[in-house]
């Protein structure tokens, strides 16, 4: 997988609006995040909030057979508090300011883990330590009309760098 060379970034930090999952089982993350996207777009016209960029995931720990994430919104004006949309919880969250290590993957989502292995490996070899969470921004909306091969979606980590220790 050819990942773009990682850019670094002081990032601001953004308030989120989000719909957290547990320990999903990897197996059941596209239902789930179609439910999520799903409750999110009935929040957005009730007029709950109005996004500020692109959906994006927020993982707290790298997958493996389960994922803890959020997916969701950034947002200038958060949530005031929880909300329901049927049996979906939307709640107010953020991603930190930091020193963010940024790329891009284009192609389908299945190729994404391979992307986020290369993009990392970079960033690691460049002498940053990546730490948690990171998160992935769908820059191209997925859709029943959209080739596959043309979705790109941003990769972003937190990074150290390590070149400045003793």
């Amino acid at each position: 997988m050819n990942v773009p060379k990682p850019e670094y970034i002081d990032f601001p930090g953004s308030r989120t609006v989000v719909v957290r999952f547990s320990e999903l089982p990897m197996s059941r993350m596209p239902e789930a995040m179609d439910r999520a996207y799903r409750a999110l777009g009935e929040a957005m016209q009730q007029g709950a909030f109005r996004p500020a960029g692109p959906a994006f995931s927020r993982y707290e720990s790298v997958p493996g057979e389960t994922a803890t994430f959020e997916t969701g919104f950034p947002v200038e004006d958060p949530l005031a508090e929880a909300m329901a949309v049927g049996d979906v919880r939307i709640i107010p969250s953020e991603l930190p300011a930091c020193t963010l290590a940024i790329s891009q993957h284009v192609g389908p989502y299945e190729g994404l883990g391979e992307s986020w292995r290369s993009f990392v490996d970079q960033v690691e070899s460049e002498g940053r330590t990546t730490l948690m969470p990171f998160w992935e921004a769908y820059d191209t909306e997925p859709g029943p009309d959209v080739d596959p091969e043309t979705l790109i979606t941003g990769l972003a980590v937190p990074v150290k760098d390590d070149s400045n220790t003793a």
